[in-house]
């Protein structure tokens, strides 16, 4: 299968390594000195840590940190890291939230090893695990038809996260990737399609021609950085209206998008792009908050009320399916204690078999809120990317789970609406 990704990014890499540019922008880590005893404490997933970590890291995937905590107390000092350092950031801020004070931000895979060796703590190579085996009717597929994708980017480090995700993906995908950048005009600029201006007056016409061509100069790098096969778009608009008008219009089969995330006070009074996205857009989003260059495609979380009768077709799921050979965990989250179990779990076998999954299990979590049941099942069972629906509601009083979960979980997330036979 061929994906064509469309990616709006500044500056994306086919290495999969970083370049020192892209450091200085993520999250700087703790300028500290290991203590004998220390413990090292890797919070990417179980696959992730498996593809290669640190000799004698503990793994403890950042959903897991905080039932965790106990466990860790009676270290002089512990130090967190993952691989780029937006989850060991948020690890931190757990640990010292749940009562522990000696908790040092390691930041990347690298910048921990660095700490290691500045502590006279030799490490030739990193250690690696053995991953489950794929079937030989998996390894053997290469699926070639078209998968096209949508990467929005401001020209920001996330837009990279999204790129280097999807070169991921490549392993059983053909990718061809697409960027596009939206200049954010008012509707009285507008550019046709040979790349003429136009406008009432408003905006001085010099100034949005300084902008585009400071855009095209970023978009053309692109083709320098990543080779003539990459496509790049711009268009002038309101963002996110340009964004999902694009993508339909251009018939692309998956958005992704990296996301900052939002808690506290800011997620009262703003959305993120992305969460407007997965609201409106009919085509299904993949967003992620941090580099996922390492993601291993072993455990997928799928999140679904199960009715019975159900006939939501999920293509996408049915293409990581095959061509990744997963695990899928179809997770049931109520809190109606008159549900029937058996039934439940019988709705579940049901929709697996629609799906032809052929690895599968199903579970139920008794929780208040989707998200809350989310959280509590991956405290016991890790997952690599998650799959959950949405109606495409929102504001105060339609709450949209998938929104949610888009704003506060750093696993990849994809998103789309239900769409029914």
């Amino acid at each position: 299968m061929k994906i064509n990704i469309f990616c709006l990014s500044l500056a994306i890499h086919t290495n999969i390594d970083m370049l020192p540019f892209l450091k200085k922008i993520l999250n700087k880590p703790d300028d500290a000195t290991l203590i004998p005893g220390a413990v090292f404490v890797d919070v990417r997933s179980k696959n992730e840590f498996a593809s290669g970590h640190l000799p004698g890291a503990w793994n403890i995937p950042l959903e897991q940190v905080e039932s965790q905590a106990a466990n860790l107390k009676s270290y002089p000092q512990v130090v967190v890291y993952c691989r780029s350092g937006n989850r060991s950031a948020h690890a931190k801020k757990i640990l010292i939230s749940s009562g522990l004070t000696h908790v040092v931000d390691g930041g990347s895979l690298s910048d921990a090893k660095s700490l290691a060796e500045k502590a006279g703590i030799k490490i030739d190579e990193l250690v690696k695990e053995a991953l489950p085996a794929v079937s030989p009717a998996v390894a053997s597929l290469k699926d070639e038809n078209v998968l096209k994708v949508l990467i929005p980017t401001d020209f920001s480090v996330q837009a990279d996260f999204s790129y280097l995700l999807v070169r991921n993906l490549e392993e059983h995908l053909s990718v061809d990737i697409h960027f596009l950048h939206v200049l954010d005009f008012p509707d009285t600029v507008t550019l046709d399609g040979n790349g003429n201006i136009e406008t009432c007056g408003e905006i001085d016409i010099d100034y949005v021609n300084g902008q585009k061509s400071i855009a095209e100069a970023k978009l053309n790098q692109l083709k320098v950085l990543y080779g003539e096969s990459v496509s790049v778009h711009l268009q002038f608009g309101k963002v996110t209206d340009t964004i999902i008008q694009f993508a339909e219009s251009n018939e692309y089969d998956l958005i992704v998008m990296g996301t900052k995330g939002v808690w506290g006070v800011k997620e009262k009074i703003a959305s993120t792009e992305a969460q407007m996205v997965a609201r409106r857009s009919n085509i299904p989003l993949l967003s992620l908050m941090c580099d996922r260059s390492d993601l291993v495609i072993k455990d997928i979380l799928f999140v679904h009320d199960f009715m019975e009768n159900d006939h939501t077709e999920i293509p996408l799921m049915q293409t990581f399916s095959k061509y990744f050979d997963a695990a899928y965990h179809m997770l049931y989250i109520h809190n109606d204690l008159a549900v029937d179990p058996q039934k439940v779990h019988e709705n579940i076998r049901k929709h697996a078999e629609a799906h032809n999954l052929t690895t599968w299990y199903g579970h139920i979590v008794v929780a208040p809120d989707v998200e809350t049941g989310v959280n509590e099942f991956l405290k016991t069972q890790d997952a690599d990317m998650v799959f959950v629906g949405t109606h495409g509601k929102g504001g105060f009083f339609h709450k949209s789970a998938a929104e949610s979960l888009i704003k506060h979980l750093f696993k990849p997330i994809i998103t789309f609406h239900f769409n029914t036979k």
